[in-house]
């Protein structure tokens, strides 16, 4: 009875493969990229980090710092939008204050780990660039 129950309730964007599931994930990237200029342009400054690191020869470890602090901007946006979306989705056009603190701190998540970001490269490039000119 209960395996009639679950097939009942199955939804026709459930996964039935891994690679149906690639292309959701990669549908929400690319929505998200399309639909927010804060994640374009923490994917464009993400990029000059990388090319940063590849110009001034980071280390792995420094790799590993440096592409954590990107990818958690970048996933903290994703999130970010995603608490927008359903608070517009439940509270439509009235506002709340419940929404508001919702999206206020799903914002402030995106802030804190940009902050994490900047001061990320900045311990990692900053002396590398320097070394370049002094």
């Amino acid at each position: 009875m209960a395996l009639k129950d679950k097939r009942k309730f199955t939804t026709k964007w459930k996964n039935h493969s891994f690679i149906q599931a690639l292309k959701h994930a990669t549908d929400g990237i690319r929505t998200v990229y399309k639909d927010e200029r804060n994640f374009r342009f923490d994917c464009w400054a993400g990029l000059l980090v990388v090319i940063a690191g590849f110009l001034l020869h980071v280390t792995n470890n420094e790799w590993r710092s440096l592409l954590l602090a990107v990818f958690l901007v970048l996933a903290n946006e994703a999130w970010n939008t995603v608490i927008e979306n359903i608070v517009d989705l439940v509270c439509g056009t009235k506002h709340q204050l419940p929404a508001k603190k919702a999206k206020d701190i799903a914002a402030a998540a995106v802030l804190l780990s940009s902050f994490y970001a900047v001061f990320t490269a900045a311990m990692i490039l900053l002396p590398k660039i320097w070394h370049l000119f002094f």
